[in-house]
């Protein structure tokens, strides 16, 4: 997914984690405010990592948009219920997708 958005680097301080698992250990160091995380990746799949995203109450909080190629409206629903706050499907449009960013970055101004 890193090579669809290379464009975010303009905007965003961007950082990549291999897998489900290293991205975990990431989040908890670097704090992010929004996570993009893909459904399909190695060691720990993106659902399982979003539901430990909103169980842990150090992250919690921590904004999760879903971008995915599977479009299955159960799936998208299953992944809204896991704690994201957005689902984006492949191929997306870069300025789609910044929008989306901030949209979710924006609710989560007015909720505090």
């Amino acid at each position: 997914m890193r090579d669809s958005l290379n464009f975010l680097d303009d905007a965003y301080e961007v950082l990549e984690a291999e897998n489900g698992k290293s991205g975990l250990d990431m989040l908890r160091v670097a704090r992010p405010d929004v996570v993009l995380l893909d459904i399909t990746m190695p060691q720990l799949g993106g659902l399982p990592v979003c539901s430990e995203i909103k169980r842990d109450p150090a992250t919690a909080r921590t904004e999760i948009v879903i971008v995915s190629a599977r479009t299955e409206s159960d799936f998208i629903s299953e992944s809204l219920e896991a704690g994201a706050s957005d689902y984006v499907t492949k191929p997306f449009q870069p300025s789609e997708l910044v929008r989306r960013v901030q949209r979710v970055l924006e609710r989560a101004k007015a909720a505090v």
